[in-house]
């Protein structure tokens, strides 16, 4: 590598926002205090290194075809073409096996549907409590409500899972017996009575709901593994940079940015 070449990168790492954070001197100097001791022979090395890196993602995405080398399904999709790497699917037993050491992601809780009538004081809020016994009734008294969001749909609030509200709005929500009026309970938007229109309890969703997606996953995660495995393979073959040991930031992968 022709020494100016290296030069006007090492200017460039040391000018850059990592360089300034590590001290980062151009290449080393004999005339420069500190020049030829370990670490500047280190920083020279990684410097050394960095640009051979980018230069042969450079180099294996215009031999591939790469397009978008910070892509890692890109270079995979290339590398299939090519012939020089090979990713199997994940099998189903495999989904299977991750949805059972993995159980805990797919747990779905609580959640209630919630309508609720939204007034300014207590005096209000105890006179719609006294007119309405249940989620039905409560709904025909919403146009009262100064909750404009759900004025015009019965009051419905949706679905809530423990949360999402605070205080003892939402204490009053999971503690409001099914289908009953509740309250008043007081919130800093003002007064409320609720019922709960309906409840999902917690639960864990079915394996044959999460496969596509856990199929989608160790795809994903196999298609990374295989692409890393054959980039260290590359750069093994490819880089020797004497004096290497010391590894200022850490190698790099395609796409990885070595100066920032």
């Amino acid at each position: 590598m022709p020494a100016a070449e290296l030069g006007a990168h090492m200017e460039q790492l040391a000018a850059s926002p990592v360089g300034l954070r590590l001290g980062l001197l151009p290449v080393p100097d004999e005339t420069v205090a500190g020049a030829g001791t370990a670490r500047a022979n280190a920083v020279r090395s990684w410097g050394t290194r960095a640009l051979l890196l980018d230069r042969l993602v450079a180099l294996e995405a215009e031999r591939l075809g790469v397009t978008r080398p910070g892509s890692p399904d890109d270079w995979v999709e290339r590398l299939q073409a090519a012939g020089e790497i090979c990713v199997s699917p994940p099998t189903e037993a495999e989904a299977l096996s991750c949805y059972r050491a993995n159980n805990y992601r797919y747990r779905v809780p609580e959640r209630r549907r919630v309508r609720h009538v939204l007034l300014s004081d207590r005096h209000e809020a105890d006179a719609v409590y006294r007119e309405a016994t249940g989620a039905g009734e409560l709904a025909d008294l919403a146009p009262q409500s100064l909750d404009a969001g759900t004025r015009t749909c019965g009051g419905d609030l949706g679905w809530v899972e423990r949360g999402q509200l605070a205080g003892a709005l939402e204490e009053a929500i999971f503690t409001a017996e099914l289908g009953r009026a509740y309250g008043p309970v007081e919130s800093h938007f003002g007064w409320h009575v609720l019922a709960v229109a309906a409840v999902q309890p917690e639960h864990v969703r079915p394996f044959d709901e999460c496969k596509g997606e856990i199929l989608s996953e160790l795809a994903s995660d196999r298609r990374q593994a295989t692409w890393r495995e054959w980039w260290q393979r590359r750069v093994a073959d490819e880089i020797r940079v004497p004096d290497g040991g010391l590894d200022v930031l850490a190698p790099g992968l395609p796409g990885t940015s070595h100066r920032h």
